[in-house]
């Protein structure tokens, strides 16, 4: 039945945001609380709620949320000085994200022998997007500069949109493999490359196009207060599916489309973000509620040291050490480095694409790619959360927070 897990959310929203105030200047995040209650409340723990949720209203639940997140994002960000001050946040998509799934699908292949190489590289590719939502206390401290904290917005925002066509990618690879089909490069390449491309388009346009007649509208007075978060609410949903009638990449259209609209309409992209700090945060919470409660206990027979070696080393060092080789020659003080290497958080992202790879591909070997993107994602709800705060704080404090928020280095 589905009314005990509703009443479980319930009761964590209720306890959850009774004390909020203070837990979110903790080392207990919301994720955290979800997470944890669902695995309380699930098969794993008390056994409450026994539930069978459809793969895909949960995928199309949880790519409506993630669009609509990263839409809000990227119409909060500070786009003007994200134009003068891109150097970060382009080093880390297009120099340390490709890094990333390389170092990963290289390290997975020698630690699951079992595995193609293939889904190797897709375990690499799911877990290489990160989410800003376990590091909330990260992309909004006062503590964090503006610089720093617009370079891993931005980074979260975008490598979504990135990732996804990498995990599909692979996935299709690994089905060529085991069916015996295959395609030559150039079929990968462009394939790649509408991915990315149109979905940009896609965004630019709907939320320029929007953008600028929700702002019209705005000035002469005709949206009614009821509307004014609906209408924006509406552009997000119209960016991400857009997109997919044309074969683009919907991540990618949401957050191009944010930026833009954020731009042409600035004044309702404010109230936007109000908006997604509630309703948007809700729907997420709810997924990582699902994610304790039913798809982690699914995947716990098939947890081995070796997944949770792997998770470690996907947290660390194959996430730290192409942030550091991409980052070097700004000149960036070393704390900084390593504080935007280590809030790379695994979340929501990884999830979703766990089940479009497997929607479009049928992987021969699902249960250990599973189990591996699990714990990951279970750790670093775990460590980053309890991490964000705390490190925000005494990051603040450093000498390289000052230095490095306030200019480029040369």
């Amino acid at each position: 039945m589905i009314t005990e897990p509703l009443i479980a959310i319930a009761l964590c929203i209720v306890v959850y945001g009774a004390f909020s105030g203070r837990l979110e200047k903790s080392v207990i995040s919301a994720p955290m609380v979800f997470m944890l209650s669902g695995l309380a409340f699930g098969s794993a723990g008390l056994g409450v709620i026994h539930i069978d949720i459809d793969n895909a209203v949960l995928k199309g639940f949880g790519e409506l949320t993630l669009g609509f997140i990263l839409f809000a994002d990227a119409a909060a960000t500070n786009s003007r000085y994200l134009v003068r001050e891109n150097r970060i946040p382009k080093r880390l998509l297009l120099a340390s994200l490709p890094l990333t799934i390389l170092v990963g699908g290289i390290i997975a292949v020698f630690l699951f022998p079992a595995l193609s190489w293939q889904e190797a590289f897709v375990i690499a590719a799911i877990l290489a997007p990160t989410d800003a939502a376990l590091g909330y206390a990260v992309v909004t401290s006062a503590h964090v500069p503006e610089r720093i904290r617009q370079g891993i917005l931005v980074e979260s925002g975008f490598n979504d949109g990135l990732a996804l066509p990498a995990v599909l990618l692979f996935a299709a690879l690994a089905f060529s493999a085991m069916s015996g089909e295959t395609r030559g490069l150039g079929y990968w390449l462009g394939f790649t490359a509408k991915q990315v491309t149109i979905g940009a388009v896609v965004g630019v346009v709907i939320g320029g196009v929007l953008g600028k007649f929700i702002h019209y509208a705005d000035g002469k007075h005709w949206i009614a207060h009821s509307f004014r978060n609906l209408t924006c609410v509406g552009v997000a949903v119209l960016t991400l599916l857009g997109a997919h009638l044309v074969d683009g990449n919907g991540f990618i259209a949401a957050f191009a489309g944010g930026l833009v609209f954020g731009s042409f309409c600035p004044k309702r992209s404010g109230a936007l973000t109000n908006f997604v700090e509630e309703e948007g945060q809700l729907f997420s919470l709810i997924i990582f509620f699902f994610f304790g409660a039913v798809m982690l206990p699914a995947a716990t027979e098939y947890f081995t040291i070796v997944c949770v070696f792997y998770a470690l080393l996907s947290l660390t060092i194959i996430r730290m050490a192409p942030t550091v080789l991409s980052l070097l020659d700004l000149k960036l003080k070393w704390p900084s480095i390593a504080f935007i290497g280590w809030f790379g958080p695994r979340g929501l992202a990884s999830i979703l694409f766990l089940l479009i790879a497997v929607e479009h591909e049928e992987m021969d070997r699902f249960t250990e790619i599973e189990a591996v993107v699990y714990v990951t994602v279970f750790l670093s709800v775990i460590l980053h959360g309890a991490s964000a705060a705390p490190l925000s704080r005494l990051y603040g404090k450093t000498e390289a927070a000052k230095i490095d928020g306030v200019r480029p280095q040369n």
